[in-house]
């Protein structure tokens, strides 16, 4: 672990185009393996400086092929056709909900319409009060309908534990 450290700070002191500290420069003189990284380090180092990588492509090579690209570009816009890309981009979903709105659309306007017979004022005063009523008993009714299965829960939950309870208590000496 130290000697990661170390190899860790030489390196850092190479990047950094810094001297080593004086503990560090003890360290290297002590071990062999420290002062040979040091070395091969530098050594890397310098070599990597005055290396230039040579171009990898012309400039030449670079101009034909987008000379050829911007050829082709036409060719491929031309080729594309409206059915393909209405094909390739309309989901299927899309499409069969508009075959079904259609279809309902015209069943609707094919059926006749029969006129609707008007109710009487009275009839109307009896639905609307049978409706009062009905909203009445559902607001009363629907509290014991939604609590009724915890209820059944609750009581199925105090049946085990007093079961629970009897058993340790008769295993008890």
């Amino acid at each position: 672990m130290k000697t990661w450290l170390a190899k860790w700070k030489i390196s850092n002191a190479l990047d950094d185009h810094k001297p080593l500290p004086p503990d560090m420069e003890r360290a290297v003189a002590e071990s062999e393996e420290l002062r040979r990284l040091a070395t091969d380090s530098a050594d890397l180092h310098r070599a990597l400086k005055k290396s230039r990588p040579a171009p990898a492509t012309s400039p030449a090579l670079h101009a034909a092929i987008m000379r050829a690209v911007r050829a082709a570009e036409p060719e491929r816009a031309v080729a594309l056709n409206w059915k393909i890309f209405l094909a390739r981009w309309t989901p299927a979903t899309a499409l069969a909900s508009l075959i079904l709105l259609g279809g309902f659309a015209v069943l609707h306007h094919l059926r006749q319409s029969e006129p609707v017979a008007r109710p009487a004022a009275l009839s109307n005063f009896t639905d609307a009060s049978s409706a009062v009523e009905t909203g009445g008993k559902l607001v009363r009714a629907l509290p014991d309908a939604a609590l009724s299965p915890l209820n059944d829960e609750r009581l199925r939950l105090n049946h085990d534990l007093a079961n629970a309870q009897k058993f340790l208590l008769a295993s008890l000496p």
